[in-house]
C-alpha cells in the first residue's frame, strides 16, 4: 500500500531579528523578545552548619498575555525550584590532579551528579505573580515563552 506522510514541517522567521557578530558592540538583535522577572526570597540560615530553609519567595515574571496562566505558573514553579537545586545543592567537579577520572579542563556533567531538589528544599511559601497588562508585540498572542528563564531568579 501507499504511505502517506504524517507529520508536517515549517519555518517562521521573526520580524527585526538579526546579528552582525562583526561590530564589536552588537549587531541587531539575537531574540524577538525577551521574558524577564525578579524575586526576592526569606532565608532561614544556620550560621555554624550552612544549613538553610527558604521560608518563602515571591517571583513576578513578565511574560507578555498568558495564553494558560495555569501552566505558565506552573512552569516559573518548576524553573525556580530547578535554578534553588543548581545554585545550592549543585556540587560541579572539575577535572584537575585530584579528580583523574574526568578530563582535564572539563566538568564532570552527568545525572548521577545532579541533585534533585525535594519537597523539604523548595520554599514553604512560594507566590508566584504574572505582570498584566504587558503584551509582546512580537509573539503569539502577546504571549513570551516561559521555561528556563526562572532558573536565574533562584
Amino acid at each position: 500500500g501507499d504511505r502517506v506522510s504524517l507529520s508536517a514541517q515549517g519555518f517562521y522567521a521573526p520580524r527585526g531579528v538579526g546579528y552582525d557578530a562583526s561590530k564589536v558592540y552588537g549587531g541587531g538583535n539575537l531574540f524577538a523578545y525577551y521574558t524577564s522577572g525578579v524575586s526576592c526570597a526569606e532565608v532561614e540560615l544556620d550560621t555554624l552548619t550552612g544549613d538553610f530553609h527558604v521560608l518563602r519567595a515571591d517571583v513576578l515574571m513578565d511574560i507578555g498575555t498568558s495564553v494558560n496562566p495555569a501552566i505558565d505558573i506552573g512552569q516559573i514553579e518548576g524553573g525556580f525550584a530547578q535554578g534553588q537545586g543548581l545554585f545550592t545543592l549543585e556540587d560541579p567537579v572539575w577535572g584537575d590532579e585530584e579528580r583523574k577520572w574526568v578530563r582535564p579542563g572539563h566538568l564532570l556533567s552527568t545525572l548521577g551528579v545532579y541533585k534533585i531538589p525535594s519537597f523539604n528544599d523548595v520554599p514553604l511559601d512560594l507566590r508566584i505573580m504574572l505582570l498584566h497588562n504587558a503584551p509582546s508585540d512580537s509573539a503569539v498572542y502577546g504571549s513570551r515563552a516561559i521555561g528556563e528563564p526562572p532558573l536565574f531568579l533562584a
